[in-house]
């Protein structure tokens, strides 16, 4: 677009990423009673009006997407207070109202970029979002002012970084195997014609003779040889750029460059000599290049067409695709459903195709070119994706790590999002990456990550496409890669900072703390790609220089064992306990000496299918862990009391016990195996006071003294094999019983266990009969009381070999008998 001139002052939008429809003068009476205030703050010497272009502006691919600008104002006078009201742009009021600002430069001048000193203010007016704010022309008529959405970097930026990096590592002589191994290519060339860079680097270590293949349609610079291969390593992929206008995601793909291509960094020595990184930095040239927000030239959000892109619309994430494929299977595999598409030759007129697929309507055209498509593919995609799971198992994979970097304007703070698996393992080795993330940087937000099934095929509210498509997942469905991840950056702030644990290096230094969560910059979304590189190696135990030591979790293994412990699931159809959990803060149960898997409490009443399962779950000692989510709150300090969502059911075994509570076990016995059953109380035993008064006190010793063997040998007689079940003696019609009438038994006819229970307002209604009579105990047991309430929390009572004990209950009413006998 050619530069506007309007009322003296300059705009200019032709240079790459620019981003600029129209300016409209405002005129001074007109800005005078449009405001509703007189105050200072609203004093302006110049106002105008801007509209910004939506993505593929003027096209018949034209979309709603317009949240990114960039432009320059040349201004005719110096020291001018110039008020500007970005019109029509997408409804971002939530993000600028936590203090979102733009960003600007001057050129020459102020050469970094800033965010404005103004703050901004937004406005809905006729459904119209408008963003206002204001600045000061520079004292230097001839400098240009440069306001941008957010940071930017350009195709242009990105092309000057490579060339930089390509004379300091190509052709360099190879003194040790160390040294960085570097190769720059162009996998593929976007629809416009711009190179989709690739980069491969690594160090000499393992490296042969062969070369990689070259891949059916890509790699068009035949002159470019292609990089050896390496025998014993992995593959790193990591991308960026996906949507043009999430430009955060470029700066951290910089910092994991920029460490990469450290000669003398340790982490950085022991990366190139552990694994292969394969690198694109910027998936969508086009629309960057276009100062697009979020699609490319035909209005493609391209994080949607990883299951079936096309080699003639989709050229990038067709070469992504099948690079990863590459090196997920060690050789080039057939991609079925690409042969079965009907796509244009290089030759073809592609606007000439489209007109036979419908025309003017873009999201016509687009279901021409791919979803007409869909019925020749859906076949033999889905048997691809039956086969696909499993094709290889992890160890048997090239790959290692799969990243797509993203900027995010709505949710704050830097984290990721994971896939999610039924097996509880799986679950835990996705979520250790973006949990040691958070050791090792201050602004990752671990509680903010998302692992939830419904978030891998959640729909875009505007395009209604499913993140089934986007890399992410399909990377897992093309490979089965458990370390898959999509990398969220929010373009304005956080809402924590992590306390970091010193390296085994600063021992002794204490930790290192910043006060409150600062306002985002390239720098701080750099640091994030370093602290990548460290963290990928605390996943192996390889960090020469690792925080995890001197962190609460003390290793790798105390970082699994507290994910295991905290960061489970939404409890869903087959949880296995009925009922929602919430755990006090840590903080205050360590306080009290208290561990934190007996701080479960109940939020409701369970049915009576649910409390039958309730008492048989206190035989067979299996315990539900549950979610680490905002709903269960469990944080390491109160400050942090959010956690992450997790859709996996984790249900973790304890070893049950061959042989129940009885009088002769010792302390320690009991308390571990306590600690396995979960939230319960049991008071000591008081054998005494449980036998018949007419026992004597040396009956009930000789019963204690009984030896060990020979009460296991009973034990496990009688109750092998059978099940614990609850109900109240004699009320089977649906009305409450008595707290006298809760019994537990065996469902054996011949070895059943009666006890009575204490219980205060719990609420369990009448369990229909289960059958079995009561008769002799085999041994002495404990039941645990679940009471709902706190305060009416009491241990269940152990009685001896009786079935007519007494409760206390009864000794009350036979001493009140009595002494009214007495009387």
């Amino acid at each position: 677009m050619d530069d506007l001139e309007c009322a003296g002052f300059e705009f200019f939008s032709n240079f790459d990423s620019a981003n600029l429809s129209r300016v409209e003068y405002v005129p001074c009476f007109e800005s005078a009673t449009q405001s509703s205030r007189s105050t200072l703050q609203d004093v302006h010497d110049v106002e105008f009006n801007i509209w910004t272009k939506p993505d593929c502006f003027g096209t018949e691919f034209e979309n709603a997407n317009r949240t990114w600008f960039y432009f320059g104002i040349r201004a005719n006078a110096p020291e001018l207070v110039v008020k500007l009201n970005l019109v029509d742009l997408n409804r971002q009021g939530k993000m600028y109202s936590q203090g979102m600002a733009p960003v600007y430069r001057i050129v020459p001048g102020k050469l970094q970029w800033e965010r404005v000193r103004d703050k901004p203010s937004y406005s809905m007016n006729d459904n119209i979002f408008t963003l206002s704010f204001k600045y000061k022309t520079p004292e230097n008529v001839q400098s240009i002012v440069y306001f941008a959405f957010t940071y930017p970097y350009s195709y242009a930026e990105l092309t000057n970084t490579l060339n930089t990096n390509d004379e300091r590592f190509l052709d360099k002589a190879v003194l040790s195997r160390d040294d960085i191994y570097y190769v720059r290519e162009a996998i593929c060339f976007s629809l416009e014609g711009r190179r989709v860079e690739l980069l491969t680097i690594s160090s000499y270590h393992n490296i042969s003779n062969e070369r990689e293949a070259r891949l059916k349609d890509l790699f068009p610079e035949k002159h470019v040889l292609r990089p050896f291969r390496f025998i014993g390593k992995k593959v790193i992929f990591i991308s960026a750029r996906v949507h043009p206008g999430e430009t955060p995601s470029s700066f951290v793909f910089n910092g994991i460059l920029n460490l990469l291509l450290s000669v003398d960094n340790p982490v950085a020595i022991v990366l190139r000599r552990l694994y292969v990184f394969k690198l694109i930095p910027m998936l969508n040239p086009d629309g960057v290049a276009r100062g697009h927000y979020r699609t490319d030239t035909r209005g493609v959000n391209l994080n949607r067409m990883y299951l079936n892109p096309s080699l003639t619309l989709h050229p990038s994430i067709f070469a992504a695709r099948a690079l990863i494929r590459y090196h997920h299977f060690g050789y080039e595999k057939e991609d079925h459903f690409c042969e079965t598409i009907d796509l244009p030759n290089d030759n073809d007129d592609i606007s000439s195709m489209e007109d036979n697929h419908g025309g003017n309507d873009h999201k016509l055209t687009e279901k021409g070119l791919t979803e007409n498509h869909e019925n020749k593919i859906s076949k033999v995609a889905d048997d691809d994706e039956n086969t696909e799971y499993g094709d290889l198992n992890s160890n048997e994979s090239g790959l290692f790590m799969y990243l797509d970097m993203h900027g995010h304007a709505s949710k704050k703070g830097i984290f990721m999002y994971g896939n999610h698996f039924e097996d509880f393992e799986r679950n835990i080795d996705c979520m250790l990456l973006p949990k040691i993330m958070s050791i090792n940087n201050f602004n990752f937000h671990f509680t903010a990550c998302n692992f939830t099934e419904r978030n891998m095929y959640l729909k875009d509210r505007r395009d209604g496409m499913s993140r089934e498509g986007s890399g992410r997942v399909a990377v897992l469905k093309l490979t089965g890669l458990v370390r898959s991840y999509t990398l969220e950056c929010n373009y304005n702030t956080g809402s924590l900072v992590n306390v970091l644990p010193s390296t085994i290096k600063e021992s002794g230094r204490g930790v290192h703390t910043i006060p409150i969560p600062p306002k985002y910059n390239p720098h701080i979304f750099e640091e994030v790609g370093k602290t990548l590189g460290a963290s990928i190696l605390d996943l192996t135990g390889d960090n020469p220089i690792t925080r995890l030591p001197n962190s609460q979790f003390h290793s790798l293994n105390g970082v699994r064992d507290w994910l295991k412990m905290h960061c489970v699931n939404e409890l869903g159809e087959t949880r296995c306990v009925p009922a929602r959990f919430k755990l006090r803060k840590s903080s205050s149960l360590r306080a009290q000496g208290k561990s934190l898997r007996g701080a479960v409490l109940k939020t409701r009443s369970p049915s009576i299918r649910d409390a039958k399962r309730i008492m048989v779950k206190a035989v067979h000692s299996t315990s539900v862990v549950p979610v680490e989510r905002k709903e269960n709150i469990c944080a390491s300090s109160p400050r942090n009391s959010s956690q992450p969502s997790c859709s996996n059911i984790v249900t973790v075994p304890r070893p049950r016990p061959k042989v129940l509570f009885d009088s002769t076990r010792s302390k320690s016995r009991k308390e571990s195996t306590l600690k396995l059953k979960g939230n319960t109380t049991v008071e000591k035993s008081k054998s005494a006071s449980n036998v018949k008064h007419s026992q004597s006190r040396h009956n009930a010793t000789k019963l204690k003294s009984v030896k060990l063997d020979a009460i296991k040998e009973k034990e496990q007689k009688g109750t092998e094999g059978k099940r614990m079940i609850a109900k109240y003696k004699g009320k089977c019609d649906g009305r409450k019983g008595s707290d006298s009438d809760l019994i537990v038994q065996w469902d054996s006819h011949n070895a059943a266990q009666v006890f009575s229970h204490k219980v205060k307002g719990y609420g369990i209604k009448a369990l229909p009969s289960l059958g079995g009579d009561p008769g002799p105990t085999k041994g002495l047991f404990r039941v645990y009381n679940f009471s709902k309430s706190k305060k009416s929390k009491r241990p269940l009572r152990r009685l001896a070999s009786s079935n007519d004990v007494p409760t206390k209950i009864d000794k009350h009413k036979k001493r009140r008998t009595l002494k009214g006998q007495t009387s």
